[in-house]
């Protein structure tokens, strides 16, 4: 089956200007391969791993294995990217795995919206309303969203038993402990919002939504769209 997000990709990103943001990890989840191959005008990976990573590395390497044409690497955060004067700008942005690990999940959406000319193409990782762990069942109101920190008792076991299905210990701060939480680190699981959620905070962010598909088993939603 085809991933959503480069069927979401392949509709709008012809001629564009494209920029990924986020998306070392794993290297091979980098979708800027999709918007060459779907006849992007140029491309960008924006990352927030250090100009020295391995990750850079790794990326270079695939972007020779592929014979992809330059793509220029920027090693930032994307909060303070922003910020700079002139601020770069793209027709095109896709951004998956990243929103759930922001403390200012608000913030984040809207620093895409500067970055964003026409169109974005956006996953996070999910809630369902009804989660169902080995520890019992927890409900929710399509519109909530789960503060990762906040939970305890029986709900953190729910929702902990039910992810530890999904990623085993990979989410920090949910399936795998933290020693105390720190505004600065991008690397805990912060958040999980519902599909509903998710789509609204994009709307109050500056976007319209034009589609919305789930993938990962559910887990995780993909919303296509566009500047307003």
């Amino acid at each position: 089956m085809r991933d959503v997000r480069d069927t979401y990709i392949s509709q709008v990103v012809a001629e564009k200007s494209f920029a990924d943001v986020g998306g070392l990890w794993g290297t091979t989840n980098e979708k800027v391969s999709v918007a060459h191959m779907h006849g992007a005008r140029t491309l960008t990976m924006i990352d927030v791993s250090p100009e020295d990573s391995e990750l850079w590395t790794l990326f270079e390497q695939r972007r020779r294995t592929l014979r992809l044409p330059t793509v220029e690497c920027v090693s930032a955060d994307i909060l303070t990217l922003v910020e700079a004067d002139p601020r770069p700008q793209f027709d095109v942005v896709h951004c998956s795995g990243v929103l759930y690990h922001m403390p200012e999940p608000m913030r984040f959406l809207r620093a895409l919206r500067k970055i964003t000319r026409e169109a974005l193409v956006l996953t996070s990782a999910v809630t369902a309303t009804r989660v169902e762990g080995a520890k019992g069942i927890l409900e929710l109101p399509a519109a909530a969203m789960l503060c990762i920190p906040a939970l305890q008792g029986r709900e953190r076991e729910i929702v902990q038993s039910y992810w530890r299905g999904v990623v085993g210990d990979g989410a920090f701060g949910l399936t795998r402990e933290v020693v105390g939480w720190s505004f600065e680190d991008f690397g805990p699981w912060w958040w999980l919002p519902t599909a509903e959620a998710l789509r609204a905070m994009c709307e109050v962010a500056g976007f319209q939504h034009e589609d919305g598909a789930p993938n990962w088993n559910g887990n995780a939603y993909t919303l296509r769209l566009s500047v307003r």
